[in-house]
């Protein structure tokens, strides 16, 4: 605290009243009260009031207000967040730099929280309250016994008198509904007691901190006494809770000092209004959810099972001593009610396992659920209807346009699974061109697809420092850890309590069925949620008029719950909000609230919301917003309504939605089911990768078979298009770190988006000539130029490496100048040439992937087409990045460690075969040696990896632990381009053209019997897969004349194709999932097939080499 923190540890000062007078309380306004305060003043000041001491402070304010990275990014976001407010920069200055005192003069009376907080503390108040309990014989002492818990719940002491006077006002309250409600008897003091349970649990997370920070500066300044930490603390503690001493504490936090007895008053109103509730109802609930009519008395009242929303309002589960419980639920229930309507008419119509109802009582504004309990499962069969009933819901809530059925929504009981919370369907519209505007069309795709209903497994907060969380309705398995580091605190009890941030273990939920006390992997059980969904979809494809004429209209009028902005982000803002530095004036708080304009640029329409949320956070609630399922206007938590908010209303969305089931749709979302299971995979196990079932063929494969396969997978690329106007994307699934897959919209780059399906495309419309293939393929790359090239962190979001950076949009840009004979690409490949040099230094990847190698292999490709000083100068930069970083290795030579990989690894893709060959490469074209020393010696490490017993090299790359928790071991050889054998047979078949090292030949040889004898009946990849491998023949083929490489090409090429027509397309992802990328999907194989048929016209992607007849810059 303040000076004023001394008289926390010394005797109490007798209670003055004078500091009810202190000006200080009023810094408790917010800056919407203030000015509201300033402009109903008859003679409101003006900048030239403050003095040249409050002027600087108020600059200096305004500046931090203004460097607010939510609003500093742009220079008129600043000016609309103040336009927002009705609010110019000059009465905010005079707002941030005026006195306690001038605050206060324009007040007339003091605010209402103060006089409850005067009234609290007056020693007179505790004197009457003692007198009402003889009188009365009603118990209204703080807190019932609380038994054995957390130290931090004596942080409540110096609290008690508010919780006191509080309490007094819900005892007489209950009283009162006492005597006017009969018919529902209940015990005023107990239910006085289980209420009051309660209050730990609104008042910790918010006093906390600050009494810490408190604690801490007692000790630091030696005002603790006590033998041990302990002691200390419990001195601390009684010290602070003596009434001036308290005060003193309440007066530096004047906004903890309000927030604090806000919540307590909205809890009395709160409480009050669920006993009236209870009481009123009370004859209806027993006639519908009690099977006796004994239901015994209330024994527990829990508030806050879910998130507050407006005014302190929240889910709130009650229990009887006979064991009935109720579900109270502060909203309408009409979505709820008709939705079990929904669910008796698919019973009806014949889905089988039938689904649960739930009981419901909707009272308007608000209404009774009935309780479900969370049961195991006695047997897989009943896990196998568990999971056929997730996929049924799966398919009723795509179609009903539903989000957020996250594991927190959803019980397992038993065999059924139970929707608990059912206020997010008929999601409306938003402007679809904010919604483009956004970035690549599948991220509109995936908003309106099974995937946003919640159910279907999702990574959250994925990144490639860490793994994501999968809290999703079907996951939410146990052993997860917070994907960002939480406050905790630790030293509880002692004068050394601290907070700290560290990942913790997640809480399971219920949402997952149990057999035998043990946790199921729905991914034993996944075909039953396709065989669940696949039948429901059906049932509502065939049943659609009744649903469409009887069932929907229902809905109209019922209110549903828009979610625009994540829980987590609020969650994060209430909690940030009760730091200590922003609870000593208001001002600092809703500066912190102004971190709701982050996300205003790419997502406008959440603008007019901002002033909304504000009033709800200030409140400590969560904010919501709601519709109607048939209207397009938006209402507050308060009822203010934004007219037209919505470009559709959720119904008439819906009703779309039905009219466009159809078979081709129920592929596409089997297919997005599918592909979610693989973000549940650990990338690191094997036996999550299908194999393929290779057989001896038939006939050698001709030329028109070739490019008809190759024309097929064109025809799948279309057929799972996204169109976005005049925009295309597709979805994909993605590798995102060392073990997970995520799907995902396809980005910019090659190695699993657009750029890596242009190419392809491109290149098949130039081997068929058809001209569909060419035009789908511009339009890609128009997406790229028009979405991808134009956003605001384009070119910050991307590295400098050929597969994953601005190297695969200089790639794809040389190609299609060739292939169109356009050179106007040449033209944009150098724009990005600048972009790059840029992003040098930043590179900490270095391999061909990535990073600098494979910068260097596309900027050389660049100069093949169009010859540049500036462009050769830009490789150059990019090789003398990699020497700067070269290490040397104990076993010779050099290698390229990274925070990822802290030991040098082998191979094309992440290692020395890719890096020594472009820096080979760039010798050769610079005339610079330097580059083919460091080459060498990149050689020479890696030579030392090689293992003459298993003809390949080590793979060192250190994985992640198993899901298990278990470190992998032993030795790891991979026969792919990108690790092993492979990779680095290619790496030396082109370096033997370029370096007189009579070892290569024998590396050659070596890399390519390991492949032929292990490289195939793997997937149908290049990366890690037959395609890629074959493609290493080819070249092989081609540069080694004399050799018999060139007889196993047609044999390998035609029992992949007869693989093709037996398994289907076999992508190098979990389970093979089909997915469009280059390096591990479809476009790949395509291309791999167009460079069979025609290998003297298609070039090998894995060299990236340059075009096979390049329209030079200056033709």
């Amino acid at each position: 605290m303040s000076e004023t923190t001394s008289e926390t540890t010394t005797a109490s000062v007798p209670y003055s009243q004078d500091r009810w007078q202190d000006a200080g309380w009023y810094r408790a306004f917010t800056l919407s009260e203030r000015l509201a305060q300033l402009r109903a003043s008859p003679s409101p000041p003006t900048l030239d009031s403050l003095d040249a001491e409050a002027y600087a402070r108020a600059q200096q304010r305004l500046k931090r207000w203004k460097e607010l990275p939510a609003l500093c990014e742009d220079e008129d976001r600043f000016a609309a967040r103040l336009a927002l407010e009705g609010l110019c920069e000059e009465e905010l200055l005079l707002l941030l730099g005026e006195s306690a005192e001038a605050l206060r003069a324009r007040c007339p009376t003091a605010p209402p929280w103060l006089l409850t907080l005067q009234q609290a503390f007056d020693p007179a108040e505790a004197a009457a309250a003692g007198e009402t309990r003889e009188q009365e014989a009603v118990d209204v002492s703080p807190l019932p016994d609380l038994g054995e818990g957390s130290h931090t719940r004596s942080f409540l002491h110096p609290f008690l008198p508010l919780i006191r006077h509080a309490r007094q006002q819900l005892a007489t309250g209950l009283r009162e509904l006492a005597q006017r409600s009969p018919a529902f008897a209940f015990d005023t003091k107990r239910v006085l007691d289980l209420l009051a349970r309660n209050i730990p649990g609104l008042l910790l997370p918010s006093i906390a901190r600050a009494i810490v920070l408190e604690l801490h500066v007692a000790r630091v300044q030696g005002r603790l006494q006590g033998a041990t930490s302990e002691e200390r603390f419990q001195y601390f503690l009684e010290r602070l809770s003596e009434r001036e001493a308290t005060l003193d504490f309440l007066q530096e936090y004047v906004v903890l000092a309000r927030l604090v007895t806000e919540t307590l008053e909205r809890w009395v109103c709160r409480s009050l209004e669920l006993l009236e509730r209870l009481a009123d109802d009370w004859p209806l609930i027993r006639s519908i959810f009690l099977s006796s009519d004994d239901a015994g008395a209330l024994c527990e009242i829990h508030q806050g099972a879910g998130d507050l929303h407006r005014n302190g309002q929240s889910v709130i589960l009650l229990r009887w001593d006979s064991g009935f419980r109720l579900v109270y639920k502060p909203r309408s229930l009409a979505v709820d009610r008709h939705f079990q309507e929904l669910l008796a008419w698919m019973n009806e119509r014949g889905f089988t396992p039938p689904l649960r109802t739930l009981t419901i009582l909707d009272r308007g504004r608000y209404g009774w659920v009935e309780f479900v309990q969370a049961r195991q499962c006695s047997s897989h069969e009943e896990i196998e209807r568990f999971y056929l009933r997730q996929g049924a819901y799966l398919a009723l809530l795509y179609a009903l346009e539903a989000s957020d059925f996250h594991a927190e929504n959803i019980i397992a009981s038993g065999e059924y699974p139970m929707l608990i919370d059912l206020e997010t369907l008929f999601l409306p519209q938003i402007n679809p061109e904010v919604l483009q505007a956004q970035g690549a069309p599948g991220l509109e795709a995936i908003g309106h697809s099974v995937l946003r209903v919640g159910l279907l497994p999702q990574r959250l907060w994925s990144s490639q420092e860490g793994e994501g969380i999968d809290m999703s309705g079907l996951g939410g398995q146990p052993g997860q850890l917070s994907p960002r580091p939480v406050p905790t605190w630790t030293g509880t009890g002692t004068d050394e309590m601290r907070l700290i941030h560290e990942r913790v273990e997640l809480p399971v939920k219920e949402n997952r069925p149990r057999l035998n006390d043990q946790d199921i992997n729905v991914l034993d059980y996944s075909q039953y949620v396709i065989e669940g969904f696949t039948r429901a979809y059906r049932l509502l494809m065939a049943q659609r008029t009744e649903l469409l004429e009887t069932y929907l209209p229902r809905f109209a009028d019922a209110e549903v719950r828009c979610v625009l902005r994540p829980t987590r982000i609020y969650t994060q803002l209430l909690l940030d909000s009760l730091h200590p530095n922003v609870l000593r004036d208001a001002l600092d708080r809703d500066r912190l609230f102004d971190r709701l304009w982050a996300t205003t640029e790419r997502l406008p329409y959440l603008v007019p919301l901002i002033p909304a949320e504000r009033r709800d956070l200030w409140r400590g609630d969560i904010p919501v917003f709601t519709t109607t399922a048939a209207s397009t206007d938006l209402f507050t938590s308060e009822g203010e309504r934004l007219p037209a908010f919505f470009s559709e209303p959720g119904l008439e969305v819906v009703r779309r939605r039905l009219a466009e089931l159809s078979e081709q749709d129920l592929e596409k979302q089997l297919w997005i089911i599918r592909a979610s299971f693989t973000s549940m995979i650990d990338a690191t196990t094997p036996q999550s990768y299908t194999r393929l079932e290779l057989l001896p063929a038939r006939t050698a494969p001709t030329l028109e078979r070739l490019l008809a396969a190759a024309s097929a997978i064109g025809n799948r690329l279309r057929q799972f298009a996204l169109y976005q106007g005049e925009y295309v994307g597709w979805l994909g699934v993605t590798p995102v770190n060392d073990r997970e897959w995520h799907l995902l919209p396809a980005d910019g780059d090659l190695y699993n988006g657009l750029a890596g399906i242009t190419l392809f495309l491109a290149y098949l419309g130039y081997l068929t000539g058809e001209e569909r293939h060419a035009e789908l393929a511009r339009r890609a790359v128009q997406t790229i130029q028009q979405v991808i090239m134009r956003r605001k962190y384009f070119p910050r979001a991307y590295g400098i490496g050929a597969f994953n950076g601005l190297g695969s949009l200089i790639y794809l840009f040389c190609h299609l100048g060739a292939l169109w004979h356009e050179p106007a690409f040449y033209r944009q490949a150098e724009a990005l040439v600048p972009l790059l040099v840029e992003k040098i230094e930043q590179d900490q990847v270095y391999d061909v992937i990535g990073g600098a190698a494979g910068a260097i292999a596309a900027l050389l490709c660049l100069h093949t087409v169009a010859p540049s000083s500036e462009t050769l100068s830009a490789a150059v930069r990019c090789g003398e990045h990699l020497l700067a970083h070269a290490q040397p290795q104990a076993q010779g030579g050099c290698g390229w460690p990274t925070a990822r990989q802290p030991v040098a690894l082998s191979g094309f893709a992440h290692g020395n075969a890719g890096i020594a060959l472009y820096l080979m490469q760039l010798a050769q074209v610079s005339g610079e040696t330097r580059f083919a020393e460091t080459a060498r010696a990149a050689l020479a490490y890696e030579r030392t990896l090689f293992s003459p017993h298993r003809q390949n090299w080590l793979d060192l790359r250190q994985r992640p632990p198993s899901s298990n928790g278990q470190p992998s071991s032993g030795e790891k050889y991979m026969v792919a381009w990108c690790h092993g054998a492979p990779g680095i047979a290619l790496s030396r078949l082109i370096l033997r053209s370029l370096l007189a090292d009579a070892q290569l030949g024998e590396e050659i040889r070596a890399g390519l019997r390991t492949t032929l004898t292990q490289g195939f009946g793997l997937n149908h990849s290049l990366c890690h897969g037959d395609f890629g491998n074959l493609d290493i023949l080819i070249t092989a083929a081609h540069l080694l004349p004399g050799e018999t490489f060139a007889e196993h090409i047609p044999r390998i090429a035609a029992a992949l194709l007869e693989n093709m027509e037996r398994q289907g397309w076999v992508c190098g992802v979990p389970f093979g999932v089909e997915t469009p990328g280059l390096m591990t999907g479809l476009a790949g194989t395509g291309l791999a097939l167009l460079r069979l048929a025609a290998p003297e016209r298609v070039p090998s992607v894995l060299l990236l080499a340059p075009p096979a007849a390049p329209l030079r810059a200056d033709v």
